[in-house]
């Protein structure tokens, strides 16, 4: 009774740690109180998609006290909240600010085109609200956002300051684009994108060097320009600079600290007619907030699998789940050390093998074109992507733990058997009910996912913050992707079955520590080695030679540079999953429990904020 009353209470801790969390991260993003933030629905006036944006008015900012709008446009695969960060300190600069999810992404409808992508209508909305001045206006993208950006202001040749978050410095033109801020990476993965003369084989100093000579170039200068420096005149709208973010990669420029303070610097300049000096000390007097809403986010994410321990151990207490709480099979296949570390080895080999050479959009799924023509249900373009991975693994992971099974069993019968894989439940227990727990078992399932959505949509419904830390995390599934979940759900499932299952509580099944929490944290520790090491292998081999000083291992290669970005968020998510994934079998002992949870989090983590349309 006194460990039932532990576990009810550590649950009720976890879960006012999600509200404390939540509202701190909402509180952070009004400035307690100080900013009003909304969500908005604009229709784009081409394909008739729902456009869904958050916008932040500053509370002093009225019909009678107009302030200048700045639209915020994320990257590919990405959603608004990834550009919450900029949006939130240009809005405690005073400045109204519109971001929104981009047409095939988030919140948003339809499939992605490249153009517009709903952004102008959303400029031209914002420009059009009665505490907005219209006549002082900026727009700033990030990566494929950089893109649209652009296309909004050639479409909007009113704007005043633009801000180009991504790629190398390129050629820019200030009769159509106004008042520029370029923000770029030392290790940025896209740097040969455009019309800057970049090439595949150059180094990361040789970059740098052809960025300073567009950077001249743009400047009006005989020579190289220089970063950190303004050229041009912003009444004129020739207002040029560039800022180049140490030991920063792609998906950092919308989240560096000084790439978001030259953003406001930039926008008072460009829309208060500030001088540079009174700009930067405007900015340096506001601080910077963003950093904590992305922690207090984070630690809600975090809080939010603590408690679905804590509620599992309550769920198992109860009378009609406590046969799901089965004995873990006694028996360790793998009597000698080096034979375990042999087989993790070659897993995370493979991990490594099939995440390079099967995430090609061209590779996994050309099949489906003659089966689905243009109706294809499979619209994830990234996570297309990473079905590669995850297919390949399962179909090369199960015929390794299918031939090591007969092969074991030949040297001796009962050496192995599907209980010890977890796979099935012990003799005594009649095949009836054995299906009776599996389906007591998927019930809690349901449970355990169903609650994290409640918690999920709450403070998405009710305080517009979402679980997340930097990349997009837990966030509210559509009606429009509901369907797609559907479909991805049950392909992802084999991969944690088997990688995540029989292979890892199964066929390198680990022996009993001294405590049960030092086993857990013994067997995530070896399980993320396992599973894990290929990948951290794949993003050290793209990033350890441009970090040198070279360039970068997939550059020029057919294994596109954003697969291994998409690792950033693939391989933290991983390792929360395998802790859970362990602590499931652990409780249950079988694999079942962990590789249910497992695929639904992860296809909804992808599906949530992803892409809808093709993969790069």
């Amino acid at each position: 009774m006194e460990k039932e009353m532990k576990t009810k209470l550590f649950f009720f801790i976890s879960v006012a740690l999600v509200v404390f969390s939540g509202l701190m991260a909402y509180g952070i993003q009004t400035g307690f109180g100080t900013i009003d933030v909304q969500e908005v629905k604009i229709v784009d006036e081409f394909g008739g998609s729902q456009v869904v944006g958050k916008l932040y008015r500053p509370v002093d900012v009225t019909m009678m006290t107009p302030a200048p709008g700045i639209l915020g446009l994320h990257g590919y695969n990405n959603d608004k909240e990834v550009q919450q960060g900029t949006a939130l300190e240009l809005a405690r600069a005073g400045f109204v600010v519109l971001i929104i999810d981009e047409i095939g992404h988030g919140d948003s409808e339809g499939s992605i085109s490249w153009y517009l992508q709903g952004a102008d209508a959303a400029y031209k909305w914002l420009a059009g609200l009665s505490f907005v001045d219209g006549d002082k206006m900026g727009i700033y993208g990030h990566s494929m956002g950089y893109i649209v950006a652009e296309q909004v202001a050639l479409a909007n040749p009113d704007h005043d300051a633009l801000i180009f978050q991504s790629f190398a410095p390129l050629p820019h033109n200030f009769t159509f684009t106004h008042n520029v801020l370029h923000i770029w990476a030392e290790w940025e993965e896209f740097f040969s994108y455009g019309a800057g003369g970049y090439t595949d084989d150059m180094t990361v100093g040789d970059i740098y060097a052809r960025g300073l000579e567009i950077t001249g170039d743009n400047a009006g200068l005989p020579g190289d320009g220089v970063v950190a420096t303004n050229y041009g005149d912003f009444t004129l709208g020739t207002a040029y600079r560039e800022y180049y973010a140490v030991a920063t990669t792609h998906p950092g420029e919308s989240m560096d600290s000084g790439a978001n303070a030259e953003a406001v610097a930039w926008m008072l300049q460009g829309l208060n007619d500030e001088t540079e000096v009174d700009a930067w000390a405007a900015q340096v007097a506001l601080g910077q907030t963003y950093v904590y809403l992305e922690v207090f986010g984070g630690l809600a994410l975090l809080f939010t699998f603590v408690s679905i321990i804590f509620l599992t151990k309550w769920l198992l207490t109860l009378g009609f789940f406590k046969e799901v709480q089965q004995p873990i099979p006694d028996k360790q296949i793998l009597k000698k050390k080096y034979t375990w570390w042999l087989f993790a080895a070659i897993n995370a080999t493979i991990s490594a093998f099939a995440y390079i050479y099967f995430t090609h959009a061209d590779v996994d799924w050309k099949w489906q074109d003659p089966i689905f023509g243009a109706d294809s249900p499979f619209v994830f373009g990234v996570l297309n992507n990473l079905l590669g991975f995850f297919l390949v693994s399962a179909a090369i992971g199960g015929g390794f733990v299918t031939l090591w099974f007969f092969l074991v069993r030949m040297r001796e019968r009962d050496a192995v058997n599907l209980y010890d894989l977890g796979v099935t439940y012990d003799k005594s227990i009649s095949k009836k009910a054995g299906l009776q727990i599996f389906g007591k078992t998927l019930i809690v399932a349901f449970i355990l996912i169903g609650w994290m959505y409640l918690l999920v949509s709450i403070f998405q419904t009710l305080f517009m913050v979402e679980f997340r830390i930097f990349w997009s995390f837990m966030q509210m599934i559509t009606l429009e992707r509901l369907p797609s979940f559907l479909i991805y759900l049950p392909i992802m499932v084999p991969f944690f079955l088997i990688n995540g299952g029989m292979f890892l509580f199964g066929q390198i099944k680990q022996k009993e520590e001294s405590t049960p929490w030092k086993t857990q944290l013994v067997w995530t520790v070896k399980g993320w080695f396992a599973m894990l090491t290929g990948l951290i292998a794949v993003i050290l081999i793209q990033y350890i030679p441009a970090m040198a000083g070279a360039n970068f291992a997939f550059i020029g290669f057919d294994f596109n540079p954003i697969m291994p970005i998409q690792l950033m968020s693939v391989i933290p998510l991983s390792a929360l999953l395998y802790f859970l994934q362990t602590f499931f079998y652990r409780k249950t002992g079988k694999i079942y429990l962990g590789a249910f949870i497992s695929a639904v989090i992860t296809v909804w983590f992808l599906i949530g904020g992803g892409v809808v349309g093709a993969g790069l």
